[in-house]
């Protein structure tokens, strides 16, 4: 996801005043920003998540700014892209991953980004919750200790913290590409695929929010993959007759 080019983002990308709110943000100062949720008006009880929060939310990183986006959040939260195993932890790392998509105009070095969420389900999460596994590693993953424990470890990340609500929504993203994209031959290329994002509230403010979308899907537009075969649809030898 637009994540990826968080590690390109320098000083020279920065306003004086983003550089201003990225010191505030390291000084633990607090900051005046929307909190992100949704009410009634004066007085009413927050209302729950729902299709339009879901919209606000994708599209905050690219029409509200990163300044708006830190209002989402909880101040103990998990954020990660499992396609690329990027996560984040912390308000300014989450400042410093999206700040450069403020505003960003179509010759933005960075691309232009465009998600839209088609369905969305949640609610209360009432008595129900997740369940870590416990124990020790199974016996049938000796040899693979490293391996289980890379992925365990960031599907445990965050799995202490309490939540109220939870939300899943389905979203396409087409991005208009203006250089490579890490490597691959995007320059000049416009890709559309879809994803997903599961998210976990507390008082209205995110706490867990984990995305995953289509990559190969992404790299198939790209040419450097080819389209999945799907010969086994008609395989003489399942044929029914």
């Amino acid at each position: 996801m637009h994540i990826l080019y968080a590690s390109l983002v320098g000083d020279e990308h920065l306003t004086a005043a983003q550089r201003r709110t990225l010191g505030e943000i390291r000084a633990g100062q607090p900051l005046s920003m929307s909190d992100g949720l949704t009410s009634t008006g004066a007085g009413s009880r927050r209302q729950h998540k729902n299709f339009q929060s879901a919209q606000d939310w994708v599209s905050a990183f690219f029409d509200k700014g990163a300044e708006e986006v830190l209002g989402y959040y909880a101040d103990d939260f998990v954020w990660e892209d499992i396609e690329f195993m990027q996560t984040i932890t912390t308000k300014e790392d989450l400042y410093k991953a999206f700040v450069v998509f403020n505003n960003s105009g179509p010759e933005s070095p960075f691309g232009v980004h465009k998600f839209q969420v088609l369905t969305y389900d949640g609610g209360p999460s009432g008595e129900s919750r997740g369940v870590k596994a416990s124990g020790p590693m199974p016996a049938d993953w000796e040899g693979y200790e490293a391996d289980y424990n890379r992925f365990a470890n960031n599907i445990f990340l965050g799995a202490n913290l309490d939540y109220d609500e939870w939300g899943y929504m389905q979203w396409i993203w087409k991005a208009t590409h203006n250089e490579d994209f890490f490597g691959m031959p995007a320059a000049g290329k416009t890709t559309v695929t879809r994803g997903t994002t599961t998210q976990m509230y507390k008082n209205g403010k995110i706490v867990r929010c984990r995305t995953h979308w289509n990559f190969r899907e992404f790299a198939m537009q790209l040419g450097i993959i080819p389209p999945p075969d799907e010969a086994w649809r008609n395989n003489p030898g399942l044929n029914a007759h």
